[in-house]
């Protein structure tokens, strides 16, 4: 069995309009573990490889920090790039395994389905915005092309909602 390098954690959410969000306490650590357990749950025959990148698909953050994934968007393909590379080179330096290329678009879904579900949990009148509307449909589409949509409405529509 692969030992997995130890990172400390990074906060999430720090940057997000949202107060419910900035203060909820997740870290990357706390994530990368439901990513890992939504994988399996969706995905029983995941391989261990893919299993054991989302159990530490962000620890790169250490070094790196946590850029919102809504302000990668606004970056140029160059920006992108260059960014893509370092992120690769430091996962690299740290001994970080990674995704099986045949493993990458489920591991994405389940990153975003954690991310959308603790969104909703912390701060469920984020329901509404335009931006977590858009991430609902493309997490159901994801899920379609997957063979899983109707295991991750279940999910979603199951999960507990509004703490504050």
């Amino acid at each position: 069995m692969a030992t997995l390098p130890i990172a400390w954690p990074v906060a999430r959410w720090h940057a997000n309009r949202y107060r419910a969000l900035r203060m909820s306490g997740d870290t990357t650590y706390r994530h990368q573990h439901r990513v890992a357990a939504l994988l399996v749950q969706l995905f029983p025959s995941a391989p261990r490889s893919a299993v054991d990148y989302a159990a530490s698909h962000d620890d790169h953050e250490c070094v790196m920090g946590d850029i919102p994934a809504s302000e990668k968007r606004h970056w140029s393909p160059e920006l992108a790039a260059l960014y893509t590379q370092r992120e690769a080179a430091v996962r690299a330096e740290m001994g970080l395994p990674e995704c099986p290329p045949d493993w990458q678009q489920q591991v994405k879904l389940v990153d975003r389905l954690d991310a959308y579900m603790w969104a909703m949990y912390w701060c469920p009148q984020a329901a509404a915005d335009d931006e977590w509307i858009s991430q609902r449909a493309l997490l159901l589409s994801s899920a379609a092309i997957l063979g899983v949509e109707d295991a991750v409405i279940e999910l979603i529509d199951d999960a507990p909602r509004g703490v504050m």
